[in-house]
């Protein structure tokens, strides 16, 4: 367990930095994990989801240009359809030198200790945004065969992003990345996952590790032991 982020540079020593990978950045923010993503593996095909239009401004300055950078502006849940957004937003914090809003918390859920935890970002606003299950966004994308490396920030909705792509994740994905929080019984936001649980729903992945760990919240690096 480590408090410092994964370097993507590891995954340079599973495959050759030639590879035609597929990789998805699914809550991708600001696209600087799609962007690296890119560089490291300029030949991979590289799917970006993001349903906030802020960050989408974000995405397509700092990402919008690079040729194997797909932005899909689309939250991936367990809906086909809208869905509750809750935008997040601050006085203090901005990106980069943008004047959008600070959205890099929003998500699916309401949230929770969140707010008493990160005091200077608010959720004074509710929206509906376009929804659907990666189960179902992959079926009517059939281009895209196995996933070679999922990275997964959905800031609490990990439960209703897994429920909607449980097949592809236990066919399809060798490699996870993804965000846990609640630990303690600290949940940043309303009815979101543990590290157990999400190990608890994907039986067939072994942890390799957890990063970026800060008392309460991490991300958790997963392999898929049938796809060897």
């Amino acid at each position: 367990m480590t408090d410092t982020e994964i370097d993507k540079k590891i995954f340079t020593e599973i495959f050759n930095t030639d590879s035609k990978l597929t990789i998805l950045d699914v809550g991708t923010y600001d696209g600087k994990d799609s962007l690296e993503f890119s560089k490291l593996f300029p030949k991979s095909e590289i799917y970006s989801f993001e349903a906030d239009e802020r960050s989408v401004k974000v995405f397509n300055r700092v990402a919008g240009n690079i040729s194997n950078i797909n932005l899909i502006k689309t939250a991936l849940s367990n809906i086909d359809g809208d869905i509750d957004w809750y935008a997040s937003d601050s006085e203090t914090r901005r990106h980069y030198d943008f004047e959008e809003g600070w959205s890099a918390s929003s998500s699916i859920k309401k949230p929770d200790n969140h707010l008493n935890i990160f005091t200077d970002v608010s959720f004074n606003k509710s929206t509906k945004v376009k929804s659907t299950r990666l189960d179902t966004w992959l079926n009517n994308n059939d281009q895209i065969s196995d996933i070679d490396i999922m990275w997964v920030d959905v800031n609490g909705g990990e439960r209703e992003f897994i429920e909607g792509a449980l097949n592809t994740l236990q066919n399809r994905v060798k490699y996870l990345y993804i965000e846990f929080n609640g630990v303690q019984g600290k949940k940043l936001y309303e009815d979101c996952l543990t590290a157990d649980g999400i190990k608890d729903k994907l039986e067939c992945f072994e942890e390799l590790g957890i990063y970026n760990f800060m008392g309460n919240f991490g991300n958790i690096f997963l392999k898929n032991i049938n796809k060897d």
